[in-house]
């Protein structure tokens, strides 16, 4: 637990590391920051501040398209958070995923809001855009929030991680979400994508999902 006022700053390309940070200093920074193009993540008293680059949120906005035509074509239902910060101030941890999705535990939050981690369930799925290899210390985040899938893309393999009793992520081979698409699939064309025509890209997606994907016959998810 962290209580003393000081503190200490480490800086890498893309992110700043703060130590001896306490939840109040973390909830401030929520507060100052909240309108600005930074992510947070608070692991008891270890504060990260991660600045938005341009293959970044490139990719965030190409998974959230990938998303979109997987949970359409399905006709699954989704609830998307985007950037939403998840947080819990009895484990002293928080987190603002690139990307955050709630499918079947959708139907168990209270107020849309304030969803309250310390009552309400986790998001099914977040996103992951780790092109700097330095996300170790949020999947602890995600970890001690019990978020149940995690992807992890690093600008050539798209990983799925799925939260183990343990309290630790196991890389599997298919995501439980959407046990019915190609995750090595998705990642060519994540690779594959060029700064062009975003509509035309994922027309191309979409085509291959119907042609690669077996007709729906029942939603694995909730989507009914």
């Amino acid at each position: 637990m962290a209580t003393d006022a000081s503190w200490t700053i480490q800086k890498t390309t893309e992110r700043f590391l703060l130590y001896n940070i306490p939840w109040a200093g973390y909830r401030s920074f929520l507060h100052v920051l909240e309108e600005n193009a930074v992510r947070l993540t608070y692991d008891q008293g270890t504060l990260e501040l991660m600045r938005a680059s341009f293959f970044r949120e490139r990719y965030k906005v190409l998974v959230a398209r990938v998303v979109n035509v997987l949970t359409e074509e399905r006709e699954t239902r989704v609830v998307a958070m985007g950037s939403t910060t998840f947080n819990r101030e009895s484990l002293e941890c928080g987190v603002d995923p690139d990307l955050s999705y709630y499918f079947s535990n959708a139907g168990r939050i209270t107020d849309w809001d304030h969803i309250d981690l310390e009552v309400d369930p986790p998001p099914d799925l977040t996103v992951e855009i780790d092109l700097t290899n330095e996300a170790r210390g949020r999947l602890r985040v995600f970890a001690a929030l019990k978020i149940p899938e995690v992807w992890r893309f690093d600008g050539e393999r798209l990983e799925v991680l799925k939260f183990q009793a343990v309290g630790d992520y196991q890389i599997v081979p298919q995501s439980e979400i959407f046990p019915w698409v190609s995750m090595e699939g998705i990642a060519r064309f994540l690779r594959d994508s060029s700064i062009g025509d975003d509509n035309q890209w994922a027309k191309a997606f979409r085509r291959w999902v119907r042609e690669t994907v077996p007709p729906r016959v029942q939603d694995e998810r909730g989507g009914e």
